[in-house]
């Protein structure tokens, strides 16, 4: 086959564009192809030995039981809008309730609120400590409610909030000086006896939203204590006394809630009456206490919320406690191996995220298992400006060259190579023209040599914009590729493929393949590396269709990492 003309500026991940409004077109006349600088650095490069190099691959749930749940988001523009959402959902027609408890947007008083108003019929809404939102006041509006409940003091909840909150119903305050005062005084006023409780601690959000919904499931109280303690204190013992509690559930590990609190509730209630819900991160301690909260759960609805976004989590507590359905934490973007098996399982027939795509994304919503963001041999692999590949001569063992016109030899991992040839053959189907490889795989050395060359010629500051150092090149993973348009006269190598209808149909349709594009334009603050818009990086399937669905433009961004513009 004949070979496609070659890229002439080649940068650390794509062909270098010039940092310019104007294209330079005499500059890619004058750097050599990639092919002359390989051959000069031939005798620097080391002998890969895969054996030695290759990271092992991250082993993933099995797909076969994976059910296949309806999708729906519980969202609004802000964590007051979400919780609006929440209550929309929780109470449809708009029945006038018994009670609405207003809770701070720092909602760390507002635990035991949740199972306070499931246990009341009644809602929870969200609002600013100073000033009531509309979309808040339109919410009281609707809900009618027969009473309205401020928590927290008036450093927490100004008076403000309470005479906009008068307009809508008769208004009061439940408040004192720390969380652990004001979830007595909720659960004082909310229960009047309960079998069951949940305990947590004050100082973790994470640990206590799960208790709230798991306590409203069962029309029980959340006990918030100062977990590390050493001793149970006389108001909580004489609180699960007076409601007649018999079993415990303690929501945290021993960090948590102490073994002296432990202890104390075992004394109370019987060794055999108190457990512990823990796990070794907030998704696994999720999984945990759906599993005791529900054992023999019915067919329905599971909420999912960012592991690291608590807002919308506590936003939707009280719509999952008062459905008596379970709450599980996940990453932003995928279901981790903890939590999957539950929300794959026969229990669950509709997922509803928690919050914006910015919070959760679709592909956790798709339940795709979580794969390595680290681990070099992973697809999803992140590797930018303060990724290194690990270790950082990383070489893929399964590269091969993809079967496709104008390959040039270049070789990809075996999944990406595959999912290029049919992307270039559909390319070429589909009217855009046909695509070739400019180059792939780069090895350690053939990146060294390429950053080095352009140090020496362009000094520091242009070449860590268009080149990455060695180790730190998406190439080196071999799922990146930079493509060249087939065939145009007025574009023969890829620094122009984005004015051809090869790098439009490309920009469309990549993530059909598996791929993204993955430096756009405007997005080097992030990035670290200019607009290269014929480098595309594999990423699979799921994750490149969620991608596109939610029209994400970094892929920092997606996976909710940092940005990158600097070493």
């Amino acid at each position: 086959m004949s070979r496609a003309p070659r890229a002439t500026g080649l940068s650390g991940q794509g062909g270098a564009r010039v940092p310019t409004i104007t294209r330079v077109t005499d500059f890619r006349t004058r750097v050599p192809a990639l092919a002359t600088i390989v051959a000069g650095v031939a005798a620097l490069a080391s002998v890969w030995q895969p054996s030695a190099l290759a990271a092992p691959t991250a082993s993933l749930p099995s797909l076969a039981s994976v059910a296949s749940p309806s999708l729906s988001r519980i969202a609004g523009a802000d964590r007051f809008a979400t919780s609006v959402a929440a209550s929309r959902a929780a109470f449809p027609t708009g029945t006038r309730v018994p009670v609405v408890y207003l809770a701070p947007a720092v909602f760390d008083e507002a635990y035991s609120a949740v199972p306070a108003a499931a246990a009341q019929g009644g809602a929870v809404l969200l609002t600013p400590p100073d000033v009531l939102p509309a979309v808040v006041a339109a919410e009281l509006d609707r809900l009618d409610p027969t009473r309205i409940v401020l928590i927290g003091d008036s450093s927490r909840m100004s008076s403000a909030v309470a005479t906009a909150a008068a307009r809508y119903g008769p208004v009061s305050r439940i408040g004192v000086s720390s969380r652990v005062g004001t979830s007595l005084a909720l659960n004082r006023a909310a229960f009047t006896s309960s079998s069951r409780a949940w305990v947590a601690t004050s100082s973790s959000a994470s640990e206590s939203v799960l208790g709230a919904v798991a306590a409203a499931g069962h029309r029980a109280p959340l006990l918030v204590v100062a977990g590390t303690d050493a001793d149970l204190s006389s108001a909580h013992a004489g609180l699960l006394r007076a409601l007649g509690v018999t079993s415990v559930t303690i929501v945290g590990g021993t960090g948590a809630v102490s073994t002296g609190i432990a202890a104390d509730l075992a004394a109370l209630v019987g060794a055999a009456n108190v457990v512990r819900a823990s796990g070794t991160d907030r998704p696994a301690t999720s999984a945990r206490v759906n599993a005791l909260a529900w054992p023999s759960m019915t067919t329905g609805t599971a909420y999912v919320a960012n592991a690291s976004d608590l807002s919308n989590a506590f936003a939707g507590a009280l719509l999952a406690g008062r459905g008596r359905r379970p709450l599980y934490y996940t990453a932003p973007y995928c279901i981790p191996a903890s939590v999957r098996p539950a929300l794959v399982g026969p229990a669950v027939t509709k997922v509803a995220l928690l919050g914006a795509e910015s919070s959760v994304r679709l592909l956790a919503g798709r339940l795709e298992p979580c794969r390595s963001i680290d681990a070099a041999s992973s697809v999803w692999v992140l590797v930018n400006k303060r990724n290194a590949v690990s270790p950082r001569t990383f070489a893929p063992s399964d590269l091969v060259v993809p079967s496709m016109p104008y390959a040039n030899s270049q070789r990809l991992r075996r999944e990406a190579a595959d999912a290029l040839a049919r992307m270039a053959a559909k390319s070429y189907a589909e009217g855009a023209g046909r695509v070739g490889i400019d180059t792939a795989f780069r090895s350690y050395a053939t990146q060294k040599a390429l950053y080095d060359r352009y140090l020496a010629s362009r000094g520091r500051t242009w070449t860590d914009t268009w080149y990455m150092r060695p180790g730190f090149s998406e190439h080196q993973t071999g799922l990146a590729v930079d493509l060249l348009p087939i065939g145009r006269a007025n574009c023969r190598i890829n620094d122009c493929i984005d004015e051809t209808p090869q790098g439009v149909w490309l920009a469309t349709n990549a993530w059909r393949f598996g791929f993204v594009l993955r430096y756009e334009k405007g997005r080097t603050a992030t990035t670290g590396i200019g607009f290269e818009p014929w480098h595309f990086r594999y990423v699979g399937g799921p994750l490149a269709r969620a991608y596109r669905d939610g029209r994400w433009h970094t892929y920092e961004q997606f996976l909710g990492e940092p940005a990158a513009p600097t070493y």
